[in-house]
């Protein structure tokens, strides 16, 4: 049976304009993984994928000690502009919880993760923990596109305290992007809005924020003040989920709705 061809990633723009035929070089960190440790050979065949979502289908044409030349078998496909974009705002958790979140969440289609230091937040990045804890968040992105090969590579944002992320949400609301936040003491439930979610495209909308907090929940002080920034609060389900489970749920039942699972 025919495999699927391993994923890589060109993380400038070298896709844009290609042509079937153009030999690029796969080089750096991506191109020492592929050629040093997975040791693919001329001849292979890999999957290269860029950050805005263009995708092709290559082969080895040259393998050198930590770089590989690639001969592209088509032409790259168009970067990916689905609208609304998935936004997920994670709450930093204990025990590689917020990882398990984001990495399932880029495999189910979301387009940004916002790591958030919320009140509750036992884990809390400060200092070197702020690069250290993004890089770490960003490297969990990209394995996990490699691995799904989807299009695009989700933006991992910096950082935010809640003073940020309110500052943030109001902006966005104001410009029509429809903020989310999951709590398990809400009447309303995330279905109950199916409709306005169908039709976000159609009605203009270019943002989809989903807010989850830690382990401990959102603080009511952080909850009232999301509302009045503009953001509503759902329901996701009868079970109260983990913090790692909550944001892919959304995500999943979002991506059904707005019709992006065939």
């Amino acid at each position: 049976m025919p495999t699927t061809p391993p994923g890589f990633l060109i993380l400038d723009d070298a896709l844009a304009g290609a042509l079937e035929e153009d030999v690029l070089t796969l080089d750096g960190e991506e191109g020492k993984h592929a050629a040093k440790v997975a040791r693919i050979g001329v001849g292979e065949q890999i999957l290269l994928t860029d950050g805005p979502g263009r995708q092709v289908l290559t082969e080895v044409v040259a393998a050198r000690k930590e770089a590989l030349d690639l001969r592209l078998l088509a032409a790259p496909t168009a970067a990916v502009q689905r609208l609304p974009r998935l936004i997920l705002v994670q709450a930093l958790a204990t025990g590689g919880r917020d990882e398990q979140a984001i990495e399932s969440a880029t495999e189910l289609g979301v387009d940004r993760v916002v790591p958030w230091i919320a009140q509750r937040s036992v884990s809390v990045w400060r200092g070197e923990k702020l690069l250290k804890g993004r890089a770490r968040w960003t490297g969990t992105v990209r394995a996990a596109v490699k691995q799904c090969r989807r299009p695009g590579i989700p933006e991992v944002a910096e950082p935010v305290t809640t003073a940020a992320l309110l500052a943030d949400v109001r902006g966005r609301a104001a410009d029509g992007a429809l903020v989310l936040v999951l709590h398990e003491q809400e009447s309303v439930g995330l279905m109950a809005l199916a409709g306005q979610l169908r039709a976000t495209s159609e009605n203009g909308v270019e943002e989809i924020i989903v807010i989850v907090g830690p382990e401990g929940g959102i603080a009511p002080a952080e909850l009232d003040a999301l509302r009045e920034a503009g953001a509503r609060s759902v329901l996701l389900g009868a079970e109260v989920l983990r913090s790692s489970t909550a944001g892919p749920a959304a995500l999943a039942v979002l991506s059904s709705l707005l019709g992006r699972w065939g």
